[in-house]
């Protein structure tokens, strides 16, 4: 069983979660150019056991990373299975200087910033 607070598009522990969701909050308002961003911010999110967060999220909106954490490693992923089996082959990634890996689809873009 997993803890802490369900953050719409990302896996909390190992349960993977999909946007849109019947309680996941209501969307960000569109930019001028209709595209919404998702902000999430790191230390609230639960990395699986692996120390590995996936973004499911395939609407191709920007996600906005909120952290103090500078970032490690960047780059798309050949070949992967997190430990909660789901495949991210294919996927970009951002590892952050505490180890943990935040995996999303190729189509974001994923801007990441302390401010809030």
């Amino acid at each position: 069983m997993t803890t802490g607070p369900r953050i719409t598009g990302v896996t909390a522990g190992d349960e993977p979660i999909r946007l849109g969701e019947t309680h996941a909050p209501a969307p960000p308002p569109a930019d001028a150019a209709g595209d919404a961003t998702l902000t999430l911010a790191l230390e609230d999110l639960i990395p699986d056991a692996r120390g590995e967060i996936v973004i499911l999220d395939h609407s191709g909106q920007d996600i906005t990373m909120v952290t103090h954490e500078g970032v490690a490693a960047q780059g798309v992923e050949d070949a992967h299975v997190t430990a909660a089996g789901l495949d991210v082959s294919g996927f970009s990634y951002c590892t952050f200087e505490g180890g943990i890996t935040v995996f999303y689809p190729a189509t974001h873009h994923l801007l990441v910033t302390q401010d809030v």
